[in-house]
């Protein structure tokens, strides 16, 4: 059929004053990559120079996913917003839950729903030379590009990406296709890149939002021992900001405040143990610290490196890749001699900022993006990308696998907490391409909030850790996640939104909000959260379809799932129950709640549940083998198992299986770390 084509009209300024005026067309093509070739343009007062009317299709509705943030690249703001018209979206007034978020321009990614039932996903590009964003302006949908600097700008540069799926997974996936073989950016699938197992898919804990930047030596090692002593399998620790030689929010040198760790670090690492807390992370500035790089550092060996910016005092690497290899390979080389074992570089994107009004920022930016990851990468420093979803960051993951996906956990702020899950599920759509999600830390003893996000951060698939005061971590919280090691039972994809999911209001309307991920055997996890204003409970469910698209999110994708001939059943497990699919699943979720299932497909009449401990106990299996008799599967660690049978009460050889009803049955097997193979008979 004919595709209805984006128009996008081109207007280049110089100041107010027109350099050329263009149209370009999208053809029916699929996907497809708009380029520019521009001479000596310049950038106006808001670092941009061409702007573009972009024309859409007709659509339903759409998700603009923008910084809520008040500057560009202020923070881990990105956000998603629902709308069925740009004038609708440009008005956007946000509801109690969202409070401030009402900024709409510096939009990053753009999907819609077309009339005809299809997906359209619009991303604006990035290279060594610009940066494009969306904005909004008398209904109209506005691209910018620019390079934010006092440099011209020649040569050809990329505007804008865009692809057509049945899906909103496979139209994104199509968009980012187009991104990876552009050759303007440095980011990578996801699938090419090994995930950091070690440290990040064990359970861990970091020092941030209980002590913020209040460590110390004696601090850090008295959350050692008090973890140490705690009975979850806590494996990992990160020593976050507070602990920098800084003056005046300016980095005098990549070393210790010497009140605060006055025998650098020999006596944490000292802590570290094999059977407990093995590994030990560290917080960086990927500018240096808060305001930069102080004038007065003691860093010799990169003087000739760091250049005058703007901020009075401070100073920053410039000067291409050389000025970027050296102030990275340093910052990396002082984690790693320093016995850090993984890192976590924070506020990229507001690094920028610094750069603003110098010749080339885009340049620097992408300079300094591929030096970090470049030095974590020879060095074997595993590194999380903190402040860094926008484009000019988000499109430069060339070896990293982890990327924050929402801002801070924050113990005191129930509706902050809502925002920032909706948000992360909303962003894995598009960020999950390239990383896995960060959903930050969480806190174990927080009664209030403790059953949603974990629950979130279970079927997310990233990094689980908490910051809670050590003394009070709640361990009953943290078993479900990890094997006795600590290790995590993970999904097989970072979980994302059910498809409506990104087209509804969260918080003002009385609308749950569905997260789905697959794992293996062809299992798929469903989370439904009620995090409406109402305060009322509501109804949600899901349906043979919905399972469908948890194929779809795994790397390579080999499209949806097939609906299984036999059926599927749903494990609920938090009431240890199982039900038939049939036509439908729906259940009550209390307000500010959630509920986490996995929908098991049928085979011969079988479906092994898996580990009735754990939040994902399909994760705990392997099904070598199933017919009408007999069942083969491993259990990666022995415990507590639940089995659906259709034809019959399983037996097992020195177990004992008790009907629960429906068709499952449940064998209390202990606890016992190494891998179990079980064959189960009717």
């Amino acid at each position: 059929m004919k595709l209805n084509p984006i128009l996008l009209t081109l207007t280049a300024f110089l100041g107010h004053l027109p350099l050329h005026a263009e149209s370009l067309t999208i053809t029916g093509n699929a996907t497809g990559l708009l380029k520019e070739t521009v001479s000596d343009l310049k950038s106006g007062k808001d670092g941009t120079g061409l702007t573009q009317e972009v024309e859409l299709p007709e659509f339903t509705r759409g998700a603009y996913y923008r910084p809520h943030s008040a500057s560009t690249a202020a923070g881990n703001r990105v956000e998603a917003v629902a709308f069925t018209s740009i004038a609708e979206l440009e008005a956007y007034q946000p509801s109690k839950t969202r409070k401030a978020h009402n900024k709409v321009q510096e939009g990053q990614f753009i999907l819609l729903e077309l009339k005809d039932g299809r997906y359209l996903a619009l991303l604006p590009m990035t290279s060594e030379k610009v940066y494009g964003q969306f904005f909004l302006k008398d209904g109209k949908l506005l691209l910018k590009t620019g390079n934010f600097g006092t440099d011209a700008v020649n040569g050809e540069i990329p505007l804008i990406c865009w692809a057509y799926g049945e899906s909103p997974y496979s139209a994104t996936e199509a968009v980012w296709k187009q991104v990876f073989a552009s050759g303007y950016v440095a980011a990578q699938p996801r699938a090419s890149k090994t995930y950091p197992e070690e440290p990040y898919g064990y359970l861990g804990w970091c020092s941030w939002e209980f002590y913020k930047t209040k460590i110390s030596e004696k601090i850090i090692s008295d959350a050692f021992h008090t973890i140490e002593d705690n009975s979850a399998p806590i494996r990992w620790l990160m020593v976050d900001d507070g602990y920098l030689d800084e003056k005046g929010r300016k980095l005098i040198s990549f070393g210790v405040d010497k009140k605060k760790f006055p025998n650098g670090w020999d006596p944490i690492m000292d802590l570290k143990d094999p059977e407990k807390i093995k590994w030990v992370g560290v917080w960086r500035n990927f500018g240096g610290y808060m305001s930069g790089v102080s004038s007065a550092n003691t860093m010799k060996d990169l003087k000739p490196y760091l250049k005058p910016v703007k901020k009075k005092g401070t100073v920053m690497a410039y000067g291409g890749k050389e000025a970027a290899n050296a102030f990275y390979d340093a910052m990396v080389s002082d984690t790693k001699e320093s016995g850090f074992n993984f890192v976590k570089v924070d506020f990229q994107a507001r690094t920028f900022d610094h750069y603003k009004g110098m010749p080339d920022p885009i340049g620097a930016m992408r300079a300094n993006n591929e030096a970090l990851e470049n030095a974590t990468h020879k060095m074997g420093i595993p590194l999380l990308n903190c402040i860094a979803q926008h484009n000019i960051n988000s499109l430069q993951t060339k070896y990293s696998t982890l990327t924050r996906s929402s801002p801070d956990y924050n113990q005191s702020d129930k509706d902050k907490n809502k925002c920032n899950t909706y948000q992360s599920f909303a962003n894995h759509l598009w960020m999950g391409q390239t990383v896995w999600g960060d959903l930050d830390m969480f806190h174990t003893h927080d009664e209030r909030d403790v059953k949603p996000m974990a629950i979130a951060r279970a079927i997310s698939g990233g990094p689980v850790y908490i910051s809670d005061e050590p003394s009070k971590i709640v361990p009953e919280v943290l078993v479900p996640f990890a094997y006795e090691d600590g290790k995590l039972l993970r999904t097989a994809a970072p979980a994302t939104l059910l498809p409506e999911s990104f087209f509804i209001h969260p918080f003002r309307d009385e609308n749950v909000f569905r997260v789905i991920a697959p794992m293996e055997d062809g299992v798929a996890a469903i989370a439904l959260f009620n995090f409406t204003e109402g305060g009322k409970a509501l109804s949600g469910g899901f349906n043979t379809k919905d399972y469908t698209y948890a194929g779809e999110l795994l790397q390579p994708n080999t499209g949806a799932w097939s609906s299984p001939e036999e059926g599927l059943v749903v494990y609920d497990r938090e009431a240890k129950s199982a039900v038939d699919l049939a036509d439908g699943f729906t259940t009550e979720i209390p307000n500010f709640d959630a509920k986490l299932f996995l929908l098991y497909p049928k085979t011969n009449g079988w479906a092994v549940i898996g580990r009735t401990d754990k939040y994902l106990p399909a994760v705990a299996v392997k099904v070598k083998s199933a017919d009408n008799d007999q069942i083969v599967f491993t259990l990666k660690e022995s415990g507590p198992l639940a089995i659906w049978s259709e034809k019959g009460a399983p037996k097992m050889e020195g177990a004992t299986f008790k009907s629960i009803g429906e068709n499952l049955y449940f064998a209390d097997l202990p606890v016992k770390a190494g891998e179990l193979e079980v064959t189960v008979t009717r």
